[in-house]
């Protein structure tokens, strides 16, 4: 049986972009905003915290009824993955982190971001929509049309006070050494975990030695970066459809 995909973004943007979703085929893909993204822009993010954000998840994944799911997460996006597929295993078929933080050397902008008060955040996302292809370029990411719009509604999709709130929670988790401890629980359950990461950007995810030995896949996408699936789509995709082939 072919599981739903869900795709968790990360701390700007979505992963709903239709070149995206495409790439996937034929394969049922869902791309849920996260709280204080997209749609839910408005919500009370007062402090906010990843638990928070995974009870969210769950919550659309339950009221959809998806579940089981292949739940992906990237960057930010992978740590709360983590605490869904701790919280609530029976919705998930399987765990992909694509250089979802592991510890804080992860979380190194995040950290700085949620030191940095709002109006610092809000004149940084400023001069990144000022000069979006700049933004996007600086994690290697080619320009051209379709990714300078792809850059632009990234930075659309939330406030600056979601991104300091965002950043703060996903640092709060990370330190946490019962962070490690969940991730090395869940690599010992029934779940697959698989590891994906950007081949120029592989060797900056601070993945433990035991987090490649104990997953159930581990890729290196060739050629590009964090940003993988604005530089290729398709490998992005085929990159995840691989991993979900162990539980299907």
């Amino acid at each position: 049986m072919q599981y739903p995909i869900v795709l968790i973004h990360g701390l700007f943007g979505s992963l709903g972009d239709p070149k995206i979703v495409a790439a996937f085929d034929k394969q049922q893909v869902y791309t849920p905003d996260l709280l204080g993204y997209g749609q839910f822009q408005s919500a009370d993010l007062k402090e906010l915290t990843l638990v928070d954000q995974a009870d969210h998840l769950a919550a659309h994944i339950s009221s959809a009824e998806l579940g089981p799911v292949h739940l992906v997460g990237h960057s930010v996006g992978g740590a709360v993955g983590v605490l869904v597929a701790n919280r609530y295993p029976h919705i998930i078929a399987s765990l992909t982190s694509i250089e979802g933080n592991f510890t804080l050397k992860d979380a190194f902008w995040s950290s700085k971001i949620a030191n940095m008060p709002l109006s610092e955040v809000t004149a940084i996302v400023s001069g990144y929509k000022e000069k979006p292809d700049e933004w996007i370029a600086s994690a290697g990411v080619p320009i051209s049309d379709w990714t300078l719009s792809l850059a632009r509604s990234w930075l659309e999709n939330q406030p600056p006070a979601t991104i300091k709130a965002q950043a703060t929670a996903v640092v709060e988790a990370t330190r946490q050494s019962l962070y490690l401890k969940t991730i090395h629980k869940l690599m010992h359950s029934k779940i697959p975990i698989n590891l994906i990461a950007g081949s120029r950007s592989a060797a900056e995810w601070d993945a433990p030695a035991w987090a490649n030995q104990l997953c159930s896949m581990r890729i290196n996408i060739n050629g590009v970066g964090h940003l993988m699936m604005a530089e290729s789509p398709e490998k992005f995709a085929t990159s995840i459809i691989a991993c979900t082939q162990f539980t299907m």
